[in-house]
């Protein structure tokens, strides 16, 4: 009763505010339209606008002030750092405030994972919020490292910071009424449940609709997303690191719609985090697309606060919480000060989280050239091929040559060998295959992030590069590797479950700036992100054609096809 009698005299300006921006031209989410005046704000809370005087002041007469930017989906592991290093990231680019599912680290480490990303949030600044994995594993074909059933979710649930079931891929598991799919989402009714459903037809979105699922980051076309707002769902713009989404889509959004849409970056590497920003870049990539720039930031903010019932967030406001951007250019998104729960971040000094042991998820035997060796007696194999700036693939059929019933050489450009091996209950499975289109040549890149079960996935043009790429990771306890003529040449450790690491998120991305320079020395093309365009190829529920370490997997069929045709 104290603080909030303190709110009201302040709002009252029976006393000083602790901040004001003065003059402020802002934007309201409410009218869609800019306005002007002091925002006042008492400790974490606005309290009012209009004309005030504050304890601080910051004048901002020759500013913009925005609300703090919302990541509806994002999968942190992608970053290759723990929660408190990314958020120092983040907030650098205005996101005052993230949607995370932990689905990968679920996949390695189980609840333990999820508990450890919870926990470690708690250092930052950055408001975490939780949506529960709710399909490890991804798939019932799939070998991950653990299986979460409804019961041990449901011990989560209840956390103030989950905010429901996170994105439900497996779709047939609920057209089908798996039970303990629906358990999960009947735990999840009262909260949110994201969805994750491409190239679905009318009779099964309105199955999956019915079962209370209401949000999709997986629209590739304007009709897609279009008919998906028509059913009454929230379309997910994406603007990762590999999927990128937003040109296409954001043709879409028009004056009548616009609050049903909301942006994400889902996976987006630390480099282009810190090169190309975050929810910041969707914004300004909206803008330059013709996007009336207030709705470009309130798709940016206030949409995605409604969505998820964050009811204090996404808007400049009496009582809502003072998580503002201050931008010099409006329609470049040019940030000049970020200030969370009504402080410039630049001056909040967090501590640091606890230290913990670091258990080796590499369980695994090493392998040989031999392993890499694919038995034949056909003329043509099932490929992979690969779309520029997609996670989708296509399935094309290629000839082969043959020596003693081995395969030789896959007839067409730019062919290499692929392979994914289970690597945490050390069960030995493992598939080979073939992609094409990536443009790499003369080596081998091995990297244990592959979605979403996290196996090892390799792909290389000679069997002993890939053998000893392979052998390279399981030594470092997981990360990345690339070998050329029989030499690892470059690496990245990342010890917390194959997925993570601890080090400084401007270290990290120096490195993953050096293996991509690398990887494109060696003929990756440029529009291919060479190590998330891997880790997705591995992942069978997204189309077109798959390869776990169970074998190929067509999307389209529902059902592993086999590599080889007679």
């Amino acid at each position: 009763m104290k603080e909030l009698s303190k709110k009201i005299k302040a709002a009252l300006k029976e006393e000083k505010c602790d901040l004001v921006l003065k003059n402020a031209t802002f934007i309201n989410v409410f009218t869609q339209k800019m306005e002007t005046g002091d925002i006042g704000i008492y400790k974490d809370t606005i309290i009012g606008v209009g004309n005030y005087e504050g304890i601080n002041e910051i004048d901002c007469s020759n500013n913009y002030v925005v609300p703090g930017f919302i990541d509806a989906h994002v999968h942190i592991e992608s970053s290759m750092v723990i929660p408190e290093k990314y958020s120092q990231i983040a907030l650098k680019n205005g996101v005052t405030t993230v949607i995370a599912d932990p689905h990968e680290i679920a996949n390695v480490q189980g609840i333990k994972g999820i508990e450890f990303m919870m926990s470690n949030s708690k250092s930052t600044l950055l408001d975490i919020f939780y949506m529960l994995p709710s399909c490890v594993p991804a798939t019932s074909f799939e070998d991950n490292g653990y299986t979460l059933s409804h019961k041990e979710l449901g011990g989560l649930i209840d956390n103030p910071k989950v905010l429901g079931l996170g994105e439900v891929m497996d779709v047939p598991a609920v057209l089908n009424r798996n039970e303990d799919m629906l358990n999960k989402i009947l735990m999840s009714l009262e909260k949110n449940i994201d969805g994750h459903c491409p190239k679905i037809n009318r009779e099964a979105l309105n199955a999956y609709l019915t079962s209370g699922i209401k949000t999709d980051h997986e629209c590739t076309t304007v009709e897609d997303a279009l008919d998906k707002i028509k059913s009454g769902m929230y379309v997910i713009i994406r603007e990762g690191s590999a999927a990128k989404n937003l040109t296409t889509l954001i043709k879409a959004v028009s004056n009548d719609n616009y609050h049903r849409f909301l942006f994400c970056t889902d996976d987006r590497h630390l480099e282009d985090l810190i090169e190309e920003g975050s929810i910041n870049n969707s914004i300004r990539m909206a803008i330059k697309e013709g996007v009336d720039p207030v709705k470009a930031f309130t798709i940016g903010s206030f949409n995605t606060a409604q969505c998820y019932g964050l009811k204090n967030l996404g808007a400049i406001a009496p009582g809502y919480k003072a998580d503002l951007v201050v931008l010099e250019n409006l329609k470049r998104v040019d940030i000049v000060k970020v200030i969370k729960n009504g402080k410039d971040v630049d001056s909040v000094k967090t501590h640091k989280s606890s230290s913990f042991k670091v258990k080796n998820s590499m369980n695994m035997d090493f392998v040989s050239e031999e392993t890499f060796k694919i038995s034949s007696t056909g003329a043509k194999v099932n490929v992979i091929k690969c779309k520029p700036q997609s996670l989708e693939t296509k399935l094309v059929i290629r000839d082969v040559t043959l020596e003693n019933n081995i395969i030789s050489e896959v007839k067409g450009k730019e062919i290499l060998k692929i392979g994914v091996f289970e690597r945490h209950k050390r069960t030995g499975k493992y598939s080979l295959g073939f992609v094409e289109g990536l443009g790499l040549k003369n080596c081998a890149i091995a990297q244990s992030i592959a979605h979403d079960s996290h196996n090892v996935v390799v792909i290389g043009e000679k069997d002993k590069d890939m053998a000893i790429a392979v052998n390279s990771l399981i030594t470092m306890g997981g990360g990345i590797a690339i070998v050329s003529e029989e030499k690892l040449i470059a690496h990245l450790s990342l010890p917390i479950g194959g997925l993570m690491t601890f080090q400084d998120p401007f270290i990290v991305s120096e490195g993953i700036k050096r293996l991509n320079r690398i990887a494109r020395t060696f003929g990756v093309k440029p529009e291919f992100d060479p190590f998330i365009t891997l880790s997705f190829l591995a992942l069978p529920v997204i189309p077109e054609l798959k390869i776990t370490s169970r074998g190929l997997f067509s999307f389209t069929k529902g059902e592993f096809v086999d590599l080889k045709l007679e």
